[in-house]
């Protein structure tokens, strides 16, 4: 009886932790331009920097059909993924190629990196679903 016992509660304490979700991350980094601001997304998928144009406009977000959705700020960019359910962690700035380079990082959790990014795409990966 005691094992039996025993045997629920590591059953009842080990079960909630095989179902968790998992924390996946993105990191938005913002660079001012010439013409405004660049605002690119990270997903650990592909690299975002560029070795001679700094942030890859590649990592930009899209729309379904392809156009480039433009975001007026990182707070802007930061209540698009609000929307969307992630969540944010911090934030910092650091220096690339003399460029002042802001960094939010948001994460939600999922069952997969697919369940996590959905409604959500970069142009590059609009490019490689069009190939």
């Amino acid at each position: 009886m005691k094992r039996l016992i025993l045997f629920c509660i590591w059953i009842l304490f080990i079960l909630p932790m095989q179902i968790q979700a998992r924390k996946y991350f993105c990191e938005i980094k913002g660079m001012e331009k010439g013409n405004g601001l660049l605002i690119v997304f990270d997903f650990g998928e592909s690299p975002v920097y560029s070795t001679w144009k700094g942030l890859k406009s590649d990592q930009q977000l899209v729309d379904e059909n392809g156009k480039e959705i433009k975001f007026n700020s990182m707070v802007d960019a930061a209540n698009y993924m609000s929307e969307k359910e992630w969540n944010f962690l911090q934030a910092y700035t650091s220096m690339y190629a003399g460029n002042v380079i802001q960094h939010w990082i948001f994460y939600k959790e999922a069952d997969s990196q697919e369940e996590a990014g959905k409604g959500i795409m970069t142009k590059e990966n609009y490019k490689k679903l069009q190939k």
